[in-house]
């Protein structure tokens, strides 16, 4: 079996170095993006099997940087998970119905759940990817 991409858009990579070792533990090989524009780069290179964003990183809106994502060649069905630090789950904003929707977000999951809780997160996006 292929090792899983997983390209995660984070402006901090203190959180990147907190979950890495986790992520290669389960096989997974780890792809870190400064920003939403690096981030569309490099998806357009490696073809991530998952993408993570951030909801505050810096440079672009999260959900105009999903509308990107989502509307570039050969990532139209990576699923997305949003990492979220305030605690509204699927509620939208007026900046997410003007920039984007959550329903482009195949996962929400806030910062301050258990790290294990993304985990799940990243199993469950990556079982039922389209292939």
């Amino acid at each position: 079996m292929a090792k899983k991409t997983i390209l995660w858009v984070q402006g901090d990579k203190e959180v990147i170095q907190a979950f890495e070792s986790r992520f290669r533990s389960q096989g997974w090989q780890l792809v870190w993006a400064r920003s939403a524009h690096e981030g569309k780069a490099l998806a357009g290179q490696i073809k991530p099997d998952l993408t993570i964003m951030d909801v505050t990183m810096a440079g672009e809106h999260v959900y105009a940087a999903i509308r990107d994502f989502k509307s570039a060649r050969g990532l139209e069905d990576v699923p997305i998970i949003v990492l979220n630090g305030i605690r509204r789950g699927r509620d939208e904003t007026e900046a997410s119905r003007r920039d984007g929707s959550p329903s482009e977000v195949d996962e929400f999951v806030d910062k301050s759940e258990d790290p294990d809780v993304l985990l799940s997160a990243v199993r469950k996006c990556l079982r039922t990817q389209v292939v």
